[in-house]
């Protein structure tokens, strides 16, 4: 059995050693900050397809037309979509370890796979995901420059209450 040392992420050099074998050398520090650097460069971009929500949003911010409001919740039901898939996925592992009653130190007991998504295409949830992050900051930056350009009682907000739901819907989501 391995002994339990701490982890330690980031400032410090010392090996962790947490759940892995004797003389197991794989270093944690390394894998994380290398698969940071790649996840970071894959969530930061914007694609055309992103360029294109957001055009199409400014397209179709027309007084008294009532696709602005659906639109806006569209990220809502996406992040409730989102979740509940991941909930089950995660579900169906732990349904899948208590299955095996085996434990093997050092070794996962459940492999992710592809099957376990929609179409089995896992990045469908990155790209859902940053849909919504994207498309709630254009929102909301796009309330605030029409307050700051024209005011907050301008044309662009003849319902006002709706303005009101539309932003904090975009507040509220993560």
């Amino acid at each position: 059995m391995a002994a339990a040392a701490p982890l330690f992420l980031f400032g410090s050099q010392a090996p962790s050693t947490v759940h892995l074998g004797p003389g197991s050398k794989f270093d944690f520090q390394k894998y994380i900050k290398r698969s940071l650097e790649d996840d970071f460069k894959v969530v930061v971009s914007i694609s055309p397809l992103l360029w294109a929500s957001a055009v199409l949003f400014l397209l179709l911010n027309v007084d008294r037309w009532p696709v602005m409001s659906l639109i806006s919740f569209l990220p809502l039901v996406t992040v409730l979509t989102v979740g509940t898939k991941l909930q089950a996925i995660i579900t169906r592992m732990a349904v899948e370890i208590t299955e095996k009653h085996a434990v093997i130190q050092g070794m996962p007991l459940v492999q992710v796979s592809d099957k376990h998504f929609w179409f089995s295409w896992p990045q469908l949830f990155l790209y859902l995901i940053h849909y919504v992050l994207f498309q709630n900051a254009f929102e909301i930056t796009h309330f605030l420059w029409i307050v700051y350009e024209f005011g907050i009682k301008s044309c662009f907000h003849s319902d006002f209450a709706m303005t009101i739901v539309r932003v904090s819907l975009g507040w509220d989501q993560p």
